[in-house]
């Protein structure tokens, strides 16, 4: 999988530029100040507006903004974002690699629509690296209860590949060479919660990977 993210450019204005930048050739002091004062405030904005924490060292697991959660095991928060009315958390089993991903996001307005947020997690899950390879095919939806409303939850198993640094010898579980295979499943869905959209995806892959993910999403609550 590998990384993207979604965002909108404001538009810019083409002869607004230009007229500035002939302010400038002229030697405009007052506009070179203007241009500074500009530099200075959207970097307060983008300072209060965007919050990037990546590793166990960064992240904090002890803050459940979206959802309460419980994860089998001990837990460890791998990565968190908080930028221009988006948020998503990520937390981690603490094996290696990590049997459950859990990942919780709040969608801006502008991703709201269905078509559009359903077009967004499809890339997000795309863009997720993890160690090793999930590789998800069968699909169903079920419908579950989630922060007390109903939600359709989308729900794939596959396998789940990881290199191994001992090749000298195979088990019954190894699909290739130097590769260990795993049973994965995989949870997506969507709530409506406090005029917001949500999400909640969990990976799992170990010897009972869908009961692994019943048991996190059990565990999920609106906050």
């Amino acid at each position: 999988m590998t990384p993207a993210d979604s965002t909108s450019t404001p538009p810019t204005s083409t002869n607004g530029n230009g007229n500035l930048g002939k302010w400038v050739a002229l030697g405009c002091g007052g506009c070179l100040g203007l241009m500074v004062l500009m530099a200075i405030a959207l970097t307060v904005l983008i300072n209060r507006t965007l919050k990037f924490a990546v590793g166990p060292d960064q992240v904090d697991t002890d803050n459940q903004d979206l959802f309460t959660y419980a994860l089998p095991g001990e837990s460890q928060g791998i990565f968190a974002m908080d930028m221009f009315g988006m948020q998503v958390t990520q937390v981690a089993s603490t094996d290696s690699p990590p049997s459950v991903l859990l990942t919780m996001g709040k969608l801006p307005r502008y991703l709201q629509d269905r078509e559009t947020r359903e077009a967004f997690i499809k890339e997000f899950q795309n863009s997720v690296t993890v160690e090793g390879n999930y590789q998800l095919a069968e699909q169903r939806v079920e419908e579950r209860t989630l922060c007390d409303q109903p939600v359709s939850v989308m729900l794939q198993s596959g396998r789940f590949e990881v290199a191994t640094e001992d090749t000298t010898g195979s088990t019954p579980g190894d699909s290739a060479e130097g590769a260990k295979a795993y049973d994965a499943a995989s949870l997506l869905t969507f709530v409506e919660y406090n005029n917001s959209a949500r999400f909640v995806w969990v990976l799992a892959h170990g010897d009972t990977p869908q009961a692994t993910a019943d048991q996190v999403f059990a565990t999920l609550d609106c906050r």
